[in-house]
């Protein structure tokens, strides 16, 4: 059971207790299509008066990679084999971002998602396979650039964590427009939420609350994002500068991020996922992962520059299988999220208290914070990814290659002919 199952799951108990406890009341069901968290969603609602909020991703089950399967080779390589997995973020910029991995830990903000505990934990773990790490909206972190090796700024709309002398120190900056999970929202912290540390971090007055607006103030078209992608540029002596996006209009927001002379784009399939975000925006804005990444691959190859511009996958990607065919698809790396908070807190779960939701253990605004471990979360985390990292030298052996930059779409079949048409893999079977 997901957490987001799991945290609804005991909202469902509770609304049926009452329900089932009150006479002459028919209680909604799957025959009527209503599921327990459009059930939920609704008493929420009505509860509150407020937009429904959800903590993770979609509640959708998209279209996947699984309808794709590698095709063994008769010649596989041998046990031991050394495995080209490195990637180089930025190609053309003057301090290319290098990564002995193609995926990295995603932006998790501390405070506005994940707590202090959490950051450091993943910012530890990410040196179990030398990786970079993300620093979130909440922007630079002093604690965590002195455990990693190669860090990402998030440049946010709110500026924090954002001034020149942060932004010097990042190893590749990201303009941070939109994601999956939100669109383009902006956000309230309130400052009821806002520990002194926290507060201290965001530059905040006591009983400020913490605004993240919905854009920002200097960038209203292309040719501003082109100006603030030069002076990022300028002033960080040449790191790459990205600019992530949700998939949406994705050839023109391209040909924007194109013109705005990106060094990569980091583009936020439908399944991303937040802290806490707005579930109208979360199950109903965007385009998911697999059809975004075939058709960004096909325009930036269209246009000749695809192996110029690095293309950063994030939404959903959660093995290394799945990363594998997205490379032989058209990506050329990979942010992940959720499933490395999961693999940080899996083994402590036993120690909330009962009734208590899992999130109560990472998130910053959970209530059993101080029960997480920095370095078992650390280990178990690193554990994770170089897990991801062995079997992507298992799958790569198997196929009789070398580098994961020798990956194509001849390397797999399609399972349908839907999937064949979404991305022109050959099917597994003949057609009569």
């Amino acid at each position: 059971m997901s957490l987001m199952r799991y945290f609804y799951s005991r909202l469902a108990d509770q609304v049926l207790d009452k329900l089932t406890n009150t006479k002459m009341v028919k209680v909604p069901t799957l025959v009527d299509n209503y599921s327990f968290i459009k059930l939920i969603g609704i008493a929420q609602r009505a509860k509150n008066g407020q937009p429904l909020t959800e903590p993770l991703g979609s509640t959708l089950d998209f279209k996947d990679f699984q309808e794709l399967m590698f095709i063994p080779s008769m010649f596989p390589l041998p046990d031991g084999t050394p495995i080209d997995k490195k990637v180089v973020i930025g190609p053309k910029a003057k301090k290319p971002m290098e990564l002995p991995v193609p995926f990295m830990i995603a932006a998790m903000a501390y405070g506005a998602s994940v707590s202090m505990s959490v950051k450091l934990a993943l910012a530890k773990a990410s040196l179990a396979v030398g990786t970079a790490t993300n620093s979130g909206e909440t922007g630079f972190l002093a604690e965590e650039r002195e455990i990693v090796k190669r860090y990402v700024v998030q440049y946010n709309r709110a500026g924090w964590g954002n001034s020149p002398e942060q932004l010097k120190q990042a190893d590749m900056i990201e303009i941070k427009i939109s994601q999956g999970a939100s669109a383009g929202d902006g956000f309230k912290i309130g400052h009821e939420l806002i520990g002194d540390e926290l507060r201290k971090h965001l530059n905040l007055q006591e009983g400020q609350d913490a605004i993240m607006p919905a854009r920002f103030p200097d960038i209203n078209n292309e040719k501003d994002l082109k100006n603030k992608v030069q002076e990022l540029r300028e002033l960080t002596g040449g790191v790459p500068i990205a600019v992530k996006i949700a998939a949406g209009n994705i050839e023109a927001d391209l040909d924007r991020l194109l013109y705005a002379g990106v060094d990569a784009i980091v583009l936020d399939g439908a399944q991303g996922e937040t802290a806490g975000s707005a579930e109208i925006t979360i199950n109903n804005f965007g385009i998911p992962s697999l059809y975004a990444l075939v058709r960004a691959a096909e325009h930036l190859e269209k246009k000749g520059v695809k192996k110029d511009v690095s293309l950063i996958m994030t939404g959903g990607f959660r093995d290394s299988a799945d990363m594998l065919k997205a490379i032989a698809l058209g990506a050329d790396a990979f942010y992940i999220g959720y499933p490395v908070d999961i693999a940080a807190a899996f083994s402590q779960f036993n120690r909330l208290p009962p009734g208590a939701s899992p999130t109560d253990l990472y998130l910053y605004e959970g209530k059993h914070t101080e029960l997480f471990d920095v370095e078992e979360g650390a280990a178990c985390a690193g554990n994770f990814l170089k897990a991801l990292a062995e079997e992507m030298d298992i799958a790569l052996r198997c196929l009789g290659k070398d580098s994961i930059h020798k990956l194509t779409k001849d390397d797999f079949v399609s399972m349908t002919q839907e999937m064949t048409q979404i991305t022109g893999v050959k099917l597994a079977y003949p057609l009569h």
